[in-house]
C-alpha cells in the first residue's frame, strides 16, 4: 500500500482532505488535515439540484489547491469521493470531467449507503469498545446514519436532509420553528425501529462542535473531542438555548466562527433523531468519512476490521518514537510479574494489567523530543496523540503514570485537574510504583530474568546478577505501602 495517501471528501457544504502516512503494515498517522468551505451546494436547493456556477468554481479552486498540497507531500495515491451535492445533481458529470481533466483527481461519488457505512467503520475500528450503537453523520445535504450491533456496521440508511438544505428552505426564509420540526419528523420518519439505540455516535462538524462546547460548559479537563461522551438528558436544555437562539446571538456560546451560519438547523436533525432513536449516550468520534474511505482500502483484505487487540494509537507512536531495543519488553514484563506478586498487598483489579503494560511500552517516547524532562514529554505525547482504541480514563491514567513515576508518587494536588476521570489514587500510587520499579530493575539496559516473591512484608527479587545500579535506584523510590525490597 501506499506510504502516503490523500482522502478528498467533496461535501455539500466543505471539501475535506487528509493525509495519511504509513509507519507500518497496519498503523499510520496523520500529516495534514485541511478544509475549504466551498458550499457548493448553495443555491442548488432551490434550483432543482443544479450547481450553480460560483461555488463550480469555489470547489475547483480548493481542490487545484489540494493537488499542490498532494504534489508536495509525494502521496503516491489519491482516493476522492462526493457526496449529497453531486449525487443529487444532474450537472455533476460535467464537473467531474473537468476535475479528471485538468487536475488528474478521480472523483467518485458515493451513494449515501456506502457513506454511512464509511462513518461507521470508522468509529468501529477508532472507538473504545464500542459494541452496540447508532452512529449519526449530519452533512450539508444528508444524513447517514448507520447500525453498529456486536461491533460491527449490521445497516445503513441516508436520508435526504442536511443543514444546508434545511438552511435555505426554511431558516433564510423564517419560517417558524414548528414548520421546521414537521419537516425533519417527516423525512426522518423513514429511519427503522431497529436503529433505536441507547448509544449515538456523533460525527461531523455540528455535532462535533456540539460536544467541543458542553466540554467547555462543564470545564471538561481534557481538550480531545475524539471519545467524548455525556448523557443526553444532562444538556438538552442547552441544546435547545442554541437551537433557538437567534444568530447574532449564537457568539455567547462560543460557537466557531465557521459554524454559526448551520449549527441551529444541524441541531434540529439531532435533536429529533435522537428522541425517535430513544438515544441516551452521546458518544462523540472525531473521525468519519475520511477515515473510513482510508480504513476500507488499508483493511480490503480483512473484513474493514483491524484484529481485536490492535491499538493504531500505540504501536503507531512505538513505530515512530520508541527506542529501537527490546528494553521496553523487558519493562513490560517486569511490569506484569510485579502487578501479580504484589496482588495480597495492593488489591487492584486486575483489569489495571493491560493499563500498566501500555504504559511501559510507552514511557519513554519523550526521549525522541530531548533528554531532559522526557517523562513530561511523554506525558504530552500520549495525552494528545493516544486516541485511537483508549477510552479518556485510560489514556489520562496512561499519562499520569508516566509523568511522575521514577520521581515521587503522585499527590492528590497533581492528579486534582483529573480527579474526574482518575481511578483512587491508592490505584494510580500502586501503578506509578511498579513502573518505577520495573525501571530500575532494568537500569543497566540488561534482559536480565527475575523471580519475584512477596511473604513477611518482604518482596524478595531474585537474579543471578549483582544488580548494583537497580539497587541503588530502588533506594530512592517512594513506596505506597510499607515494605521491605530485598534483592538476592
Amino acid at each position: 500500500m501506499a506510504k502516503r495517501t490523500a482522502i478528498i471528501d467533496i461535501g455539500s457544504n466543505s471539501v475535506r482532505m487528509a493525509v495519511f502516512e504509513k509507519s507500518s503494515h497496519f498503523a499510520y498517522h496523520l500529516i495534514k488535515e485541511i478544509k475549504s468551505r466551498v458550499r457548493i451546494g448553495e443555491g442548488a436547493y432551490e434550483n432543482s439540484g443544479v450547481l450553480q456556477d460560483i461555488p463550480l468554481q469555489r470547489a475547483y479552486d480548493a481542490l487545484e489547491g489540494f493537488k499542490n498540497i498532494i504534489k508536495t507531500l509525494k502521496c503516491q495515491k489519491i482516493l476522492c469521493i462526493a457526496t449529497s451535492a453531486l449525487r443529487d445533481a444532474p450537472n455533476s458529470s460535467l464537473f467531474i470531467k473537468k476535475i479528471k481533466n485538468n487536475l488528474d483527481i478521480k472523483i467518485k461519488i458515493i451513494d449515501g449507503n456506502k457513506e454511512a457505512y464509511y462513518g461507521g467503520i470508522a468509529a468501529t475500528n477508532l472507538l473504545y469498545q464500542i459494541s452496540n450503537a447508532t452512529t449519526i453523520d449530519i452533512g450539508g445535504g444528508s444524513t447517514e446514519l448507520a447500525l453498529i450491533e456486536n461491533g460491527r456496521v449490521t445497516d445503513t440508511i441516508s436520508i435526504n436532509i442536511g443543514t444546508v438544505r434545511l438552511k435555505e428552505l426554511f431558516l433564510d426564509k423564517h419560517a417558524p420553528s414548528s414548520d421546521i420540526v414537521s419537516y425533519v419528523k417527516e423525512v426522518i420518519d423513514a429511519i427503522p425501529e431497529s436503529f433505536k439505540n441507547d448509544n449515538m455516535i456523533v460525527i461531523g462538524g455540528t455535532t462535533r462542535s456540539l460536544s467541543q462546547n458542553i466540554m467547555k460548559k462543564i470545564n471538561y479537563p481534557l481538550d480531545t473531542v475524539h471519545g467524548f461522551k455525556y448523557e443526553l438528558s444532562e444538556h438538552i436544555d442547552f441544546i435547545q438555548q442554541i437551537k433557538t437562539s437567534q444568530v447574532s446571538s449564537l457568539n455567547k456560546f462560543n460557537i466557531k466562527k465557521d459554524r454559526i451560519d448551520t449549527i441551529r438547523e444541524g441541531l434540529y436533525i439531532f435533536d429529533e433523531i435522537s428522541k425517535k432513536l430513544n438515544n441516551k449516550n452521546i458518544i462523540t468520534s472525531g473521525v468519519g468519512v475520511r477515515e473510513g474511505v482510508y480504513l476500507c482500502d488499508l483493511l480490503r483484505n480483512s473484513n474493514h476490521r483491524f484484529a481485536p487487540n490492535f491499538k493504531l494509537s500505540l504501536r503507531s507512536l512505538i513505530d515512530r518514537f520508541s527506542e529501537k531495543n527490546r528494553g521496553n519488553d523487558s519493562i513490560v514484563r517486569y511490569a506484569k510479574d510485579l502487578f501479580l506478586s504484589l496482588e495480597h498487598i495492593h488489591q487492584i483489579n486486575e483489569k489495571y494489567i493491560e493499563i500498566l503494560e501500555t504504559s511501559a511500552k510507552l514511557y519513554n517516547i519523550g526521549i525522541k523530543l530531548s533528554f531532559y524532562q522526557k517523562n513530561l514529554h511523554s506525558f504530552y505525547f500520549i495525552l494528545n496523540n493516544l486516541n485511537f482504541g483508549y477510552c479518556h480514563k485510560d489514556k489520562i491514567l496512561i499519562a499520569i503514570l508516566i509523568k511522575y513515576h521514577m520521581k515521587r508518587l503522585p499527590s492528590k494536588d497533581d492528579l486534582k485537574a483529573y480527579e474526574d476521570l482518575l481511578p483512587d489514587i491508592k490505584i494510580v500510587n500502586w501503578l506509578s510504583f511498579i513502573l518505577a520499579l520495573s525501571n530500575c530493575l532494568h537500569k543497566d539496559l540488561a534482559d536480565d530474568k527475575f523471580e519475584f516473591e512477596y511473604s513477611n512484608h518482604t518482596l524478595h527479587v531474585k537474579s543471578k546478577k549483582k544488580l548494583y545500579l537497580a539497587k541503588e535506584c530502588i533506594k530512592k523510590l517512594a513506596k505506597p505501602a510499607s515494605f521491605a525490597i530485598v534483592l538476592n
